[in-house]
């Protein structure tokens, strides 16, 4: 039995049963995904982080420089300006080019980080996006399983009824009435699952309405198995320089911006100089000229730059190390959640190769047998109940094994970013 074959009529009879229902694809979910609030702030950040990275490592501004020298406060020239030295000019600052290129880099490494976190929040809402989806998804055909299991479960109190009539014990029917409080139970948690998956949608992609029902088929990604090492290289040169995760390149920028600090602090101890070129004129109106050229001293480097620049190697090697955990963390998570995909194929396998046939052959058994008049109908509507519930269990674990391979799939994605 092709279960998704199986769950995708049943979708297309909800749609036509319901007439008036909205279809929501993956596709349009996704697409209206983009427009979360995570991904619209994350284009904003890498905006400004790009503008910024154009100022950076520039000259600073120059300065005017107006001066007043030899002005009196006594005597017959107090007070005027005429009988001073007056001189405007220029100033301006150069800054080591070593600290200018660690400003740039620091600056790109900002840029760098800023686009990974962009990219991190548009994958991050297309998961959680496609997550919802997939729970949309089944759970709309759950609820079609659910009112077949109800009909069954009205022949067989109709039956009951009738055995009543003629004298027959009450066992059937108090069975038949616990069955139907289980299924009231059911639609309960059903309507309450459909609410909040709605309720979660509405944040990522706005408003829902209530009429709107997953429809389509499920993705590839959602069908096939995965690849048993998701992300990884075949050889270890390879896979070192191929750090599967967006987590891990944005730590990989932290590293660049934690270098790019260190850089800084050892570009302290270059010399920075300044020049100032000033024209004016003596007390006497005669015209003057001044140049004065500015020299740093970094002298007192033992208390001043050295601490910084240990201080940037200590904040580097952490960072360094926080990035190997990060790796660590990624393959438990990958190595997680192929087991449980390993579980869920092996348990629907089982569940549709072995089960449901037999299943269906005892439905068909009880059917050739009431036809034949030698079976009750109380038999075949049970046969047909235990064939419906071998289904729902089937297509909750089929939505279970959808979502950990819509895990792995955006894991792996995740991945592939970085050789973009």
């Amino acid at each position: 039995m092709n279960l998704n074959r199986v769950a995708g009529l049943v979708a297309s009879l909800i749609c036509l049963v319901q007439g008036e229902a909205l279809a929501l694809s993956l596709d349009e979910a996704q697409s209206r995904a983009a427009r979360a609030p995570e991904v619209l702030s994350g284009l904003a950040e890498e905006a400004a982080a790009e503008e910024w990275s154009k100022a950076a490592g520039q000259l600073p501004d120059p300065r005017l420089v107006l001066s007043v020298d030899d002005y009196m406060l006594e005597g017959d020239e107090r007070y005027r300006v005429s009988g001073s030295k007056r001189m405007i000019g220029l100033m301006q600052e150069f800054p080591a080019a070593s600290k200018r290129e660690a400003e740039r880099q620091t600056a790109n490494a900002a840029r760098e980080g800023s686009v990974r976190m962009r990219e991190y929040a548009q994958l991050a809402a297309q998961r959680e996006v496609s997550l919802l989806w997939l729970q949309l998804y089944f759970l709309t055909q759950k609820e079609a399983l659910l009112n077949t299991n109800a009909e069954e479960i009205n022949r067989r109190q109709a039956v009951t009824i009738a055995a009543l009539s003629g004298g027959g014990g009450t066992d059937a029917a108090l069975e038949t009435l616990l069955d139907q409080r289980g299924l009231d139970d059911s639609f309960d948690l059903l309507r309450r699952d459909l609410q909040l998956v709605r309720a979660r949608l509405t944040r990522w992609i706005g408003p829902l309405p209530s009429t709107e029902v997953a429809t389509g088929t499920l993705p590839a990604w959602a069908q096939n198995a995965p690849e048993t090492r998701i992300g990884m290289a075949a050889d270890a040169e390879t896979a070192q320089a191929s750090d599967p995760e967006i987590e891990l390149r944005a730590s990989q920028v932290r590293i660049q911006m934690a270098q790019a600090e260190l850089q800084m602090a050892q570009a302290d101890k270059d010399t920075d100089w300044s020049m100032e070129i000033g024209f004016g004129q003596d007390a006497m109106g005669n015209a003057m000229m001044m140049a004065k050229v500015g020299v740093s001293l970094p002298v007192f480097s033992g208390s001043r730059q050295n601490p910084r620049i240990a201080a940037a190697r200590a904040q580097l090697a952490g960072i360094e190390a926080e990035h190997d955990l990060r790796k660590a963390e990624f393959t438990r998570q990958r190595e997680e959640l192929l087991a449980e995909e390993a579980a869920f194929s092996a348990m629907l396998r089982r569940l549709s190769e072995e089960t449901l046939p037999l299943l269906s052959r005892g439905v068909a058994l009880a059917e050739a047998s009431f036809s034949g008049g030698k079976g009750s109908a109380d038999m075949l509507i049970k046969a047909r109940e235990k064939r419906i519930a071998a289904q729902l269990r089937a297509l909750d674990l089929e939505a279970a094994r959808a979502a950990v391979r819509a895990r792995l799939y955006f894991l792996q994605q995740r991945g592939e970013i970085h050789h973009e």
